[in-house]
């Protein structure tokens, strides 16, 4: 049973720590100086959505999201056969004040998880800002220990790789409509 609680929580630490990696993201701007870029876990869509309605009740300043901002999802999620290890394999882990009583933590599933992370800016030099942040960090791999997340006291190194980037600029319209 124990075994089945790490699994569970093995995914959400990855989600937190992906997201965790981007926390202290800031611009700077002319004037105004040092601004924090605030990270959520969303659908892209539903920011752009988001955003599009902002500027058009744009009377109403106090609900709009802030820009610049960024948001992470998860995209796939895949076996990975490369990593796979023996299923037999099986740890025994002590519980603290008891010595007749021990854990039992069956070997990991090996998965691949993808990420998606998009960054929402008015303007480009904002965007490429953050984005000269991110990308000396990944070359073209980040290793991260995490712990507990195969047994309690134990310490997980996962590779967060940079796969690709991309640009996506929409800037069709006249010069009241929002870029995307």
């Amino acid at each position: 049973m124990l075994g089945q609680y790490f699994y569970n929580q093995t995914m959400k630490k990855a989600v937190a720590v992906f997201g965790s990696l981007f926390n202290n993201m800031r611009i700077v701007r002319q004037g105004t100086g040092e601004t924090r870029v605030p990270i959520s876990y969303g659908p892209r869509k539903k920011f752009l959505a988001r955003i599009q309605a902002d500027t058009v009740a744009a009377a109403d300043a106090s609900i709009a999201i802030k820009l610049p901002r960024m948001s992470f999802e998860i995209t796939d999620i895949s076996f990975d056969a490369t990593t796979k290890l023996n299923k037999f394999n099986k740890r025994v882990l002590p519980i603290e004040g008891e010595t007749a009583k021990a854990n039992v933590v069956n070997q990991s599933v090996p998965y691949t998880v993808g990420m998606q992370l998009n960054i929402y800016a008015k303007n480009q030099d904002d965007a490429l800002q953050i984005l000269e942040q991110i990308l000396p960090t990944f070359a073209p791999e980040y290793t991260v220990g995490i712990k507990d997340m195969e047994g309690p006291g134990t310490v997980t190194d996962v590779p967060i790789v940079l796969t690709s980037t991309s640009i996506s600029d929409d800037y069709e319209g006249d010069f009241q409509t929002r870029r995307t």
